[in-house]
């Protein structure tokens, strides 16, 4: 399963799975299968009947749902150790949102059929399922009460720290353009551009060709406070 020693570490690294019971992990893992995508390639499209769970090991997606003006709105970003796909599928229903790659990535998928005879032969483990969806609420949650945030480099920076704790990046760097920070921060390009390079003016931030790197996330964390 794991030809990089890597992968596991980095499931065991993340809340969810790190934290469930060795018989739950090992008996999980059994049900996996291999993927790989290209940047730009969906895991799955909103609308989509739910048919398993995903778990990124390495590289980004993003996540996109719709608007009622029928635009997709960058919800979020996250890489290595996160898991979705939970919601629809115990549901039993569609997808709510867009999974899509942003760059190369490796993930494990769980196919429904699989998940289901778990489940039935291990009644118990549906309360660790309950526990995923658990954390993602509290990720859509958190997401939503900082875009309640007054203030737009508050919430810059909120999302920025955010961003940082769940992106795949041996040197540093979030992965992101502009246009889609704009988005996930609600403003306009323009206004975005004046916050961003205040925070580079503060020695706080880099900027890079559709990255930005945090340099000193303990002053960040103090501007959000103050």
């Amino acid at each position: 399963m794991f030809e990089n020693p890597r992968d596991r570490q980095v499931l065991l690294a993340s809340g969810w799975f790190g934290a469930r019971g060795a018989s739950f992990q090992s008996d999980l893992l059994a049900c996996a299968v291999a993927k790989s995508f290209d940047e730009g390639e969906a895991l799955y499209n909103y609308g989509d009947p739910a048919n398993g769970v995903f778990a990124v090991l390495e590289g980004s997606v993003q996540i996109t749902a719709p608007a009622d003006d029928g635009q997709d709105f960058v919800v979020h970003r996250q890489g290595g150790g996160f898991w979705i796909g939970d919601l629809a599928l115990l549901a039993e229903s569609n997808r709510l949102v867009s999974v899509v790659a942003t760059q190369k990535t490796r993930a494990l998928f769980f196919p429904s059929r699989r998940l289901d005879r778990l489940v039935r032969d291990n009644p118990e483990y549906v309360r660790d399922f309950y526990a995923l969806s658990h954390e993602n609420m509290q990720t859509a949650l958190r997401i939503m009460a900082n875009l309640a945030v007054t203030g737009a480099e508050k919430r810059l920076v909120l999302r920025l720290l955010h961003l940082d704790e769940g992106a795949s990046k041996s040197d540093g760097w979030i992965v992101v353009s502009q246009d889609e920070l704009a988005e996930m921060v609600a403003v306009s390009l323009p206004t975005l551009h004046r916050k961003l390079h205040n925070l580079v003016e503060l020695g706080l931030i880099e900027l890079g060709y559709g990255r930005v790197r945090l340099k000193d996330r303990r002053k960040l964390i103090a501007a959000c406070q103050c």
